[in-house]
């Protein structure tokens, strides 16, 4: 089981107003796929095991976006105001409100956590990978 309560003390302490759903994660992994990768068919998404994790879009360069430090940069950057946080592998979900203080610092520590603005424009992803990602998809980066 996750440990909540260390990242939400975490977060709220940079002022960041912290929500705990412990059953929402399929919902958001569902909606994640609708918003980033629709337009990826369904075979292309089993020839990378997208089932497997939802990132792979950016590991197999399906989807244009930002790694490592730039994808940091962009992520710290972002404008955020009300964001998700989720997990591959992982049914909790975070919604986070007063969400300017976030970095990507916070999640250094996470595997395979997505976090997402509620209106679903960009993600940062954190991989469980160290030769993968972090991540940073905004819908302006497609080509």
């Amino acid at each position: 089981m996750r440990d909540t309560l260390s990242l939400t003390d975490s977060l709220m302490k940079n002022g960041i107003v912290v929500t705990v759903y412990k059953v929402q994660g399929i919902e958001l992994r569902h909606r994640w796929e609708q918003e980033f990768a629709q337009d990826i068919n369904r075979s292309v998404k089993k020839s990378i095991y997208f089932n497997e994790f939802l990132w792979h879009v950016f590991s197999y360069g399906k989807l244009p976006c930002l790694t490592n430090d730039k994808a940091i940069s962009a992520f710290e950057n972002e404008k955020k105001q009300d964001c998700y946080v989720f997990y591959q592998n992982d049914d909790v979900v975070y919604q986070l409100e007063n969400a300017e203080g976030l970095r990507a610092e916070d999640f250094s520590k996470e595997d395979d956590v997505y976090i997402v603005d509620t209106g679903f424009n960009w993600t940062y992803v954190q991989t469980h990978e160290s030769d993968c990602g972090p991540y940073f998809y905004k819908s302006t980066l497609r080509r």
